[in-house]
């Protein structure tokens, strides 16, 4: 039997207020059926945002697929066949697979996402290469390396995030890696335009980028020697 905090007069287990002062009853130690079940329980919860997540993919799939048709149709109507629409088909497929996929999947989201888009890059690239420079391979020579450098970073930065590793360290991977991307990226355009190998804007950017992750190791490093002398009282 409980008690009112106000009044103190006897209450019955079932009150909800106090019949003297109208005191809302609180008893920590009878948990009611009201407040032990929420009015809108995670389960729900997670089922409406999945169902919002698929609508938004759906109305994004019927706007793409709209433009995909009206485009060429457009095309064929004005020059008799299909020439420019063939591009814009292109992108929207590869829009397609860089927009939606991410909406809708519920587990691992960033690794599916980084290799669906991986994938939908290259066969993008591969197709527009052979739409229009067939006789120029620069889909194998440039921008297939590029992509594979771009993967595997991502994936290193990925794992070390999942690790206890220090925030400004992961940034401080990510920096040096844009700057030897740099480098890759004038490497791959040289050897294929000239034959030779030549760098010249890439490198100070690569040192640059070495020197802004040395720094941001260094601040690292001294936030924890100041954290360790406030500690010790020095």
């Amino acid at each position: 039997m409980s008690y009112c905090v106000n009044c103190g007069v006897e209450l019955d287990r079932s009150l909800k207020k106090c019949p003297l002062c109208s005191t809302i009853v609180v008893n920590p130690n009878d948990i009611d059926e009201d407040t032990a079940v929420t009015t809108y329980p995670v389960e729900t919860i997670s089922k409406v945002v999945r169902q919002i997540k698929k609508l938004v993919g759906a109305f994004i799939t019927v706007i793409f697929s709209v433009i995909s048709v009206l485009c060429p149709l457009c095309n064929y109507i004005i020059s008799d066949r299909i020439t420019w629409s063939r591009y814009v088909i292109l992108s929207v497929i590869f829009l397609w697979f860089c927009v939606v996929p991410p909406i809708i999947m519920e587990k691992k989201i960033f690794i599916k996402s980084v290799l669906i888009d991986f994938l939908s890059a290259c066969v993008y690239l591969s197709l527009m290469n052979y739409f229009t420079t067939p006789d120029i391979n620069w889909f194998m020579n440039i921008s297939f390396p590029i992509l594979l450098y771009l993967l595997g970073e991502f994936v290193l930065l990925y794992s070390l995030a999942g690790k206890k590793i220090k925030v400004l360290y992961i940034v401080s991977a990510g920096i040096v890696l844009a700057g030897i991307f740099c480098v890759m990226t004038e490497y791959f355009i040289s050897k294929f335009r000239f034959g030779s190998i030549g760098f010249v804007w890439s490198v100070p950017v690569l040192v640059s980028c070495i020197g802004v992750a040395l720094l941001l190791v260094i601040i690292s490093k001294l936030s924890k020697l100041s954290a360790i002398k406030k500690l010790m009282h020095i």
